[in-house]
């Protein structure tokens, strides 16, 4: 960008939108006329660039109403389109609308200490595959490590069969099958760590963050009514 270009960006195009957008542009979402302003900035720049690169003279009032216009339709330095669903213009077309994942979806007036909110509806309560493919994974490394006889045991547990078929198998006695079943805790504490069992108790880590949070709202809550 020429400097020509910049002084008139900076000292008559820029002026007009910060006087011009607070008033005549609809903000979505999170925006504001700071942050609207950047965007017409740079497409202000853009409209400036194509059209000397064409050879055509614009007016600096030109260039903000033209800008104006685009903000106003929902366009934006970074999109323009209609089909990004968290896109300003889909929203001012009304082709989608955003909900917050904390609003409640209880009556208004009713009274809730721990409010039901749109997360809750959605979110599912199935840990994290991620944590379920991974500790798969550790139970087949695990799996591996033992003989024959120990995977039957726990094949007969897994499937709530009597022990007394491995026993009849490996033609031992119903108390020498318990014996071997005894070692198996200890076995899988080694292997996977004595943190096994706290770890699996463990909720999913979106799930304490949301649980803080709210923890937070409600002390910031109780401050404010004491």
């Amino acid at each position: 960008m020429s400097s020509h270009v910049d002084n008139v960006l900076s000292n008559e195009i820029v002026p007009r939108l910060r006087h011009l957008i607070p008033h005549h542009v609809a903000f979505v979402g999170a925006e504001d006329a700071e942050e609207v302003l950047q965007d017409a900035t740079l497409m202000a720049a853009r409209i400036l660039t194509r059209a000397r690169a064409k050879g055509k003279a614009v007016t600096p009032g030109n260039v903000a109403y033209y800008t104006l216009l685009h903000l106003r339709s929902g366009r934006r330095s970074h999109s323009a389109g209609r089909s990004d669903a968290m896109g300003t213009r889909t929203q001012i077309l009304g082709h989608s609308r955003l909900h917050s994942l904390a609003a409640p979806v209880a009556p208004a007036d009713e009274s809730l200490d721990d409010p039901f909110t749109l997360g809750d509806v959605l979110a599912s309560e199935a840990e994290d595959p991620a944590q379920t493919a991974a500790r798969n994974l550790d139970w087949q490394a695990f799996l591996a490590t033992l003989d024959a006889r120990t995977r039957a045991i726990l094949n007969c547990l897994a499937h709530e069969l009597p022990l007394q078929t491995v026993a009849d198998e490996h033609a031992v006695s119903r108390s020498t099958v318990q014996t071997w079943r005894q070692t198996l805790p200890q076995a899988v504490r080694s292997f996977m760590g004595e943190e096994l069992l706290d770890w699996l108790q463990q909720a999913p880590a979106w799930q304490e963050n949301i649980r803080s949070f709210r923890e937070q709202l409600a002390c910031r809550l109780e401050r404010r009514t004491a």
